[in-house]
């Protein structure tokens, strides 16, 4: 039988989720909570919704990712709506339109619901098409996109952004161009809207952004309102057949229709109410009842999340240490038959990033022993050598004919990075028991 120690917010000694955060101290006002089904919908810009040939064309989407399409384009959708000119870039019309969009499920990441602070990251693409097929111009291609927000509402989307084939504007051939992941907006302080514990909506920066570009058209910025830019980095990254989209190039009409629309971000984490000052927590525990002739094991302890804490620098390599939730194993049956308990974790992940898990080695020990019980030997981190708790490892174990009773098995947990394996983040692993009997 296996019981991983795997998940937030379940029965207390059910499950424990390994937590490092590495390269760096956590903001003092943090409380992210790891969600896994995240969403993010986005209408992109007012110019898609209407462009120069008509709403802009969604396609060969992968993945997560899926449209919602409005009566722009003859479509119903209600999930995704946002208010005409001009208090966003949305075009006016009578009765008032609805916009497209793309809608990614399944995203995976961290949040603080008190602040909205974390990075959330989301596979799949979209392809969209500013011109008719006949045009030949080339699909732009979003991938992957992530959404980061600090504890003050600022923050950044960036997606991986490529260009398939197709003709230039001179009607010269282009071969396909990936352009590497690319902020495509930024967004200042105060810029979510609608916070709570289901999501928020993000207003990202456009009105007074300034951007140089390499050629084409120069940023007109005379406008009494509505000059501006999306991200520098994208503008002048993509060529200069498109460039135009995400930028002021004059002043009034379409030029209003530029600035990014607001994008909407929601997911699920369960929320602790702060205890007033009328109320008392109460908590009992029961002790468990084993019946004459039976193998029982549970894991000890209230609190399924073991907190590696921030690594420090040790030399060459980021140092951290904690220990296991203890196991209980109760042993009563006739014939005292050999029992193990044994561990093995998965890669340590956060956002997109990831280390292997073999750096992660314990040290077992057996406590309050009156079943016979004899700890497993040391595994060391795999920076040491070998491959660490990657490979399983016993905790604890009793062989046969041992004492008819119980022991309690823990481990000092030693995590040791090598310096240049992975970014800086808060990561999370899970350690998988094994019971074999």
């Amino acid at each position: 039988m296996q019981r991983p120690q795997a998940a937030r917010a379940v029965a207390a000694g059910a499950a424990a989720l390994l937590a490092a955060t590495v390269f760096g101290a956590p903001s003092a006002s943090a409380a992210p909570e790891t969600v896994t089904n995240a969403t993010f919908v986005w209408g992109l810009n007012g110019y898609a919704q209407i462009g120069i040939f008509g709403p802009w064309s969604y396609k060969n989407l992968t993945g997560n990712a899926s449209v919602l399409q409005g009566s722009v384009s003859g479509g119903s959708q209600t999930e995704y709506s946002v208010s005409p000119a001009p208090a966003t870039s949305m075009p006016v019309s009578s009765p008032q339109k609805t916009p497209n969009a793309v809608k990614f499920t399944g995203g995976t990441g961290t949040v603080d619901p008190a602040t909205g602070a974390g990075a959330l990251s989301f596979t799949g693409s979209y392809t969209v098409n500013a011109y008719p097929a006949q045009f030949n111009a080339p699909d732009e291609v979003y991938s992957n996109p992530v959404v980061t927000v600090a504890a003050d509402g600022s923050g950044s989307l960036s997606a991986e952004f490529s260009l398939g084939a197709g003709v230039d504007i001179g009607g010269n051939p282009t071969a396909p161009q990936n352009f590497g992941r690319l902020t495509l907006v930024t967004y200042d302080a105060g810029s979510l809207s609608n916070l709570g514990s289901t999501g928020y909506r993000v207003t990202p920066d456009y009105q007074g952004v300034q951007v140089d570009v390499a050629d084409g058209s120069a940023q007109v910025r005379e406008c009494a309102s509505g000059w501006g830019s999306w991200a520098p980095q994208f503008v002048n990254t993509v060529p200069s057949s498109i460039r135009p989209h995400f930028y002021s190039t004059g002043c009034g009409g379409n030029q209003n229709y530029k600035p990014a629309l607001p994008f909407d971000v929601g997911y699920s984490v369960a929320v602790t109410p702060e205890p007033s000052n009328t109320d008392q927590s109460l908590r009992v525990t029961l002790p468990e009842t084993v019946e004459p002739g039976e193998f029982v094991w549970t894991i000890d302890g209230g609190n399924g999340l073991v907190n590696l804490g921030t690594a420090e620098r040790a030399g060459d390599h980021f140092l951290a240490a904690g220990t296991i939730n203890p196991v209980r194993v109760t042993d009563t049956r006739a014939g005292s038959p050999v029992w193990s308990v044994s561990a093995q974790v998965s890669d340590f992940s956060a956002a997109g990033k990831s280390f292997d898990g073999k750096y992660l080695g314990w040290t077992p020990n057996v406590t309050e022993n009156t079943g016979g019980a004899v700890a497993g030997t040391r595994t060391v981190s795999g920076f040491d050598g070998g491959q660490g708790l990657k490979q399983s490892a016993t905790l604890g174990s009793a062989p046969l004919d041992h004492a008819s009773g119980s022991a309690l098995l823990g481990a000092a947990l030693e995590l040791k990075v090598p310096l240049n394996v992975a970014e800086s983040g808060t990561y999370d692993a899970t350690l998988t028991l094994t019971a074999l009997s």
